[in-house]
């Protein structure tokens, strides 16, 4: 069914806006400013975020949301959060808290919301696949965004920034199978390894 529904829409760049980086200007807190969408045959976009804890997703997140206010922001981390504020990890309720963001994400395709801003490390292409398969069968534009910060790749700094307290070989460890340069193919063609 995906075939059928990709070759439907055809040649079309799913990518979103490319960024050019301005050479030798390095900010402290660098995030691109949000944009709104290229014109384009599409009225409604979900933006993936991906990035190392602490890299700044958080941040581009609530830029994005000041810069559209109707956003809605969905983060698989809200799953281990109290009701007090308090975050609560447990690696065993991962998946658990996956399929909830999923399911939370479709709520909100098919109830027309736009945009969607998925606030995950998204570290693999195959992380994204499901919310990739959601957008092409609910006519969402995907656009992948990283955080532009100079430490995104530093895993000293990030495991100071991160607010979990993901420690730094975890940290390493997710750096070193990082996949650069996903597309939207790409990522509706990724498979979770067996």
């Amino acid at each position: 069914m995906a075939e059928r529904l990709i070759s439907s829409f055809g040649n079309l760049n799913l990518d979103g806006p490319r960024r050019k980086r301005t050479p030798g200007r390095q900010q402290q807190n660098q995030h691109p400013a949000p944009q709104r969408p290229p014109p384009s045959r599409f009225t409604k976009h979900i933006y993936m975020l991906r990035g190392l804890p602490g890299s700044g997703k958080s941040s581009l997140a609530r830029k994005l949301k000041r810069e559209f206010p109707s956003a809605v922001v969905l983060s698989t981390d809200d799953y281990f959060l109290l009701e007090d504020g308090t975050y609560m990890y447990s690696p065993d309720l991962l998946q658990d808290a996956h399929r909830w963001n999923q399911k939370r994400a479709r709520k909100a395709m098919t109830r027309g919301r736009t945009p969607i801003i998925i606030d995950n490390t998204n570290i693999l292409a195959w992380h994204m696949k499901p919310y990739a398969v959601m957008a092409l069968e609910n006519s969402y534009q995907v656009i992948f965004l990283e955080p532009e910060t100079h430490w995104k790749f530093n895993v000293r700094e990030l495991t100071r920034r991160n607010s979990h307290g993901v420690p730094r070989q975890k940290i390493q460890r997710m750096k070193d199978v990082y996949e650069h340069s996903v597309t939207f193919r790409s990522v509706l063609h990724a498979e979770k390894p067996s």
